[in-house]
């Protein structure tokens, strides 16, 4: 069946506000801050194997192997999101690592290649739960293992020049979440995001195009859907008006955008132990 994409309403201030802090401060301390240990508390043990165990000997062991992101990492952006300069193929499946050669942290980082008998499994993880549950609101399915890539034939077609900033914005939903985004397998997890001014200006470059037409609400994505052509063109337009839409609810609301496959807030409630409701 392949790996859901869907654009999500993201909450990005709550994001920067929230998240990033209690992440940074982890890597650099291995301190849970109180509201991230109550996480801690009410993820499921599963026996010794689940979150619940393997989240706290994670901060256990960052204490002894501390990684100061905010003070030394160029790799990664103030809000997390990959700043390399190696290609992202997250259709490929390959996990990047960091090859800084000066860093002071290389050695204890979980993200450098020095470091890469640290696994990032747990931290990925941590990351997207905390997104999922916390950050996102609607979402919209946009395919099947897809990666914002598969609308460039499209921008082609169109004639979307290739320093447009349009394509720019969907760059930056396919590999902003390229380092702590990634899930082992192929597309699995969190592949970008936009700021609520990114987000804004994504709408209004969307609308410039000649996508299928109809009132920004998720009931009529669904009716849409429901008519979308059979021709992989035809559901790239579709597929891409979706985009639209989310990013023009999301904009209405101050809030920005994420992309992700198969990540999934309801089933990270159920690790919390939270009712989907």
């Amino acid at each position: 069946m392949g790996a859901d994409a869907e654009i999500f309403v993201f909450d990005y201030g709550r994001y920067r506000g929230e998240v990033v802090p209690a992440l940074v401060e982890l890597l650099r301390t291995g301190a849970v801050v109180p509201w991230l240990g109550e996480v801690f508390r009410s993820a499921a043990s599963m026996g010794g194997y689940g979150y619940g165990v393997r989240w706290p000997r994670l901060a256990a062991q960052l204490r002894e192997r501390p990684t100061d992101l905010a003070r030394y990492c160029t790799w990664l952006g103030r809000d997390l999101r990959y700043v390399g300069t190696d290609r992202v193929d997250r259709a490929a499946g390959e996990q990047l690592t960091c090859r800084s050669g000066t860093c002071p942290e290389r050695v204890r980082c979980r993200f450098h290649r020095d470091g890469g008998r640290h696994a990032v499994e747990e931290l990925n993880a941590l990351h997207e739960a905390l997104v999922a549950v916390r950050c996102l609101g609607p979402a919209q399915f946009l395919g099947r293992s897809i990666t914002p890539a598969y609308y460039l034939p499209l921008l082609a077609r169109q004639g979307v020049p290739d320093d447009d900033p349009l394509r720019g914005l969907l760059d930056a939903l396919a590999t902003r979440g390229a380092a702590w985004g990634y899930q082992f397998g192929r597309t699995e997890g969190i592949h970008g995001w936009l700021t609520g001014a990114e987000t804004a200006e994504l709408s209004a470059r969307l609308h410039r195009l000649d996508l299928p037409r109809y009132e920004p609400t998720f009931a009529a994505m669904a009716r849409c859907s429901e008519r979308a052509g059979s021709t992989e063109c035809d559901w790239q337009a579709v597929s891409l008006s979706f985009v639209r839409t989310v990013a023009t609810v999301a904009a209405g609301a101050g809030r920005g955008l994420l992309w992700g496959n198969d990540v999934c807030p309801d089933v990270w409630r159920d690790v919390w132990g939270l009712s989907s409701g």
